[in-house]
C-alpha cells in the first residue's frame, strides 16, 4: 500500500491520500493544478514535504537502485541522450531477462532495431509499457499515457493498467481523458489549485466534475461509458 500523508511541494498542498495494492487511480484537474508534480515527487524526483509511505516505509530512505524497482515513472515524453536502439534500451534499462518475450508480448519485435528517438508516440509508449512490465514496481506512475494515441494501442494501453492491477501493483495515472480513466480506474482524485477537492470513486468524480473545472458540463453515461460535453448555455 502506498500512503501520502500532508504532502506539499510547489503548488501541492498538504495531500494525504491511500492507494492500495490493485488498485488504480485516477488524477484529474486543469492544467497547473499540480498533477504531474505530484507524480514526479512519488517517484522521487522532489524533495517534498511530508511523508510518502511505500510498504510502511518513507520513499526517499529507499536505496536508489531498490526504489527505481519498487516505483517507475512514465512522463509525458522522454528524450534519450544516447542513441539506443528498442532493444538496447530495454535490456540497458532494466537489466534483467525477459526482453525478448516483452517485445512479443507487446508486439513490437519489428521495432527491436530502430532508436527509440525515431519512434511514434504511440510507439514509444508501447516500449516503455514493455521496459514497465519488465521491471513490474510496486508503483506505476503513468502521466497522460493516453494523449495522441490511437485506438489501438488505447486499448493495449487499459489492457497494461488492468492486468497490472489484477497481479497486486498499484497503478496512478495522470489524464485529461476523463472518459478513459473512468473505464480503468478505481477512485479518482481531483486536484484544484494544489489541493484535494475529492478522493472518491465515480459517483464522486461525476458530482464534482462541474467545480473541477469551473464550467456548466452535460456528463452522461451510456452503458458504463462516460461521455462528457459543454453545457449549452441557457438562453
Amino acid at each position: 500500500m502506498v500512503e501520502v500523508r500532508e504532502l506539499s511541494y510547489g503548488i501541492l498542498k498538504g495531500l494525504s491520500f491511500k492507494v492500495r495494492e490493485g488498485e488504480v487511480i485516477g488524477v484529474i484537474g486543469k492544467n497547473g493544478s499540480g498533477k504531474s508534480t505530484l507524480l514526479k515527487c512519488l517517484g522521487g524526483y522532489y524533495r517534498y514535504e511530508g511523508e510518502v509511505l511505500l510498504r510502511g516505509r518513507e520513499l526517499s530512505t529507499y536505496p536508489l537502485r531498490e526504489r527505481v524497482r519498487l516505483v517507475n515513472y512514465l512522463p509525458q515524453s522522454i528524450h534519450l541522450p544516447f542513441d539506443y536502439t528498442v532493444r538496447e534500451l530495454l535490456y540497458a534499462t532494466t537489466g534483467v531477462s525477459g526482453v525478448e518475450e516483452a517485445l512479443k508480448k507487446f508486439k513490437i519485435e519489428e521495432l527491436s532495431e530502430r532508436l527509440f528517438e525515431s519512434l511514434s508516440g504511440g510507439e514509444k509508449v508501447k516500449v516503455l509499457l514493455s521496459r514497465l512490465y519488465l521491471l513490474k514496481p510496486s508503483l506505476l506512475l503513468l502521466d497522460e499515457p493516453s494523449a495522441f494515441l490511437d485506438l489501438s494501442v488505447m486499448v493495449e494501453l487499459a489492457s497494461f493498467v488492468r492486468e497490472a492491477a489484477e497481479r497486486g501493483r498499484s497503478v496512478i495515472v495522470v489524464s485529461h481523458d476523463i472518459p478513459f480513466l473512468y473505464s480503468i480506474c478505481d477512485r479518482f482524485l481531483g486536484l484544484k489549485g494544489g489541493e484535494p477537492l475529492f478522493f472518491g470513486g465515480k459517483e464522486e468524480l461525476l458530482e464534482s466534475l462541474e467545480l473541477l473545472f469551473d464550467c456548466p458540463l452535460e456528463v452522461k453515461v451510456i452503458n458504463g461509458e462516460l461521455f462528457i460535453k459543454p453545457a449549452k448555455e441557457a438562453k
